[in-house]
């Protein structure tokens, strides 16, 4: 039998030569041949809808600054775009060729028009070592901002070990009739609607009984969290997390609380992509890559609460820790419109686009 060092000393030898006779690209890692070619674009334009700052404290900023401490060769320039109604501009303008952005967000259901326009840069973002929970399924982009929902409260009209007693059935319950809100485009419902959920048949009966109980729908989240901590309702079901984290985080507000009832719905989030005319599509690229790992992620928990629950250390995951969560289906996102649709129509209310 040959002895060990026999064995290792060419094995070594054979190490170190790789290292300095083999040129770079045969070591280099997949994300490095953007990182490369990024170098010479020297600028990244991005449009999401995170927000620099929240009641002028940093926010948004601080997730930002971190990618160019990270990437200093990319002059980064943001702009942010926020409701659906920015969003349709945005897209519109693209679909006539004016590509103003290397990064740009659109809403899930936004997916079906761009893929028809041919508007995205389709690149296999799973060899790049970003998770599969966050690619879409035909390599449009990733996923950002995963909204998290609950039943959020005011600590001044109900109790926190009262709240912690909460099933989704409480938006139901007569005591609360007439007093409590909602989203008008209940989203934790398209969830729950899913076959992993409760299915269509529960959540069908589950939303005629919510508006039997006189519940009184808000257009916009953020005044409906804002109402809510002035005490103009006591609960607000179907809230995302970041919203309430958002008052008390940065906006310093302590009458305000949430609670997850199970099953937690969480859900896609937006959709980030890189337009296939960007004019610096390997920065776009880069910077998709980077959003995806457990740092950048974990510092959008800290910073906009919206990292997802499946990268451990940051707030959202600890929270949703043993408990049964309903994760948003691509397949079901497809129908997200129509499906809301059956929702409101159920509960008698007219379709909002």
């Amino acid at each position: 039998m040959p002895s060990s060092n026999k064995i290792f000393w060419p094995i070594f030898i054979l190490g170190l030569w790789s290292l300095f006779i083999l040129p770079p690209s045969a070591l280099s890692g997949p994300l490095d041949s953007y990182i490369e070619k990024a170098k010479k674009e020297g600028a990244l334009r991005v449009g999401i809808t995170i927000r620099k700052k929240r009641f002028g404290k940093p926010a948004g900023e601080k997730y930002l600054q971190a990618f160019q401490k990270q990437y200093p060769f990319l002059s980064l320039k943001f702009r942010r775009i926020g409701g659906s109604r920015e969003r349709e501009r945005v897209l519109a303008e693209m679909t006539a060729g004016l590509i103003k952005y290397d990064v740009v967000t659109m809403s899930e259901t936004a997916v079906p028009i761009v893929v028809q326009a041919k508007l995205p840069l389709i690149v296999n973002w799973g060899k790049l070592g970003i998770p599969k929970f966050l690619i879409h399924p035909k390599n449009v982009g990733i996923s950002m901002r995963t909204p998290v929902y609950g039943i959020a409260y005011n600590r001044e009209l109900v109790s926190d070990e009262v709240a912690k007693t909460f099933t989704w059935e409480t938006c139901n319950d007569p005591k609360w009739r007439g007093k409590t809100a909602m989203d008008d485009r209940p989203r934790h419902l398209n969830i729950l609607y899913q076959d992993n959920g409760w299915g269509a048949e529960k959540t069908i009966d589950y939303a005629k009984r919510w508006a039997a109980n006189k519940v009184t729908v808000e257009a916009s989240r953020s005044t409906a969290a804002q109402k809510l901590a002035v005490g103009a309702y006591p609960l607000i079901c179907g809230m995302p997390r970041r919203q309430v984290r958002d008052l008390q985080v940065h906006g310093g507000v302590d009458s305000v609380g949430i609670v997850y009832p199970e099953p937690i719905p969480v859900g896609i989030g937006d959709i980030i992509y890189v337009p296939r005319k960007a004019k610096h599509p390997n920065a776009g690229v880069v910077f998709l890559a980077w959003t995806a790992t457990k740092k950048a992620q974990n510092l959008l928990d800290q910073t906009d609460f919206s990292g997802h629950p499946s990268f451990e250390g940051n707030e959202v995951s600890s929270t949703l820790k043993g408990k049964k969560v309903v994760y948003g289906d691509w397949a079901y996102s497809k129908r997200s419109d129509e499906i809301l649709a059956k929702i409101l129509r159920a509960m008698g209310f007219p379709v909002v686009r």
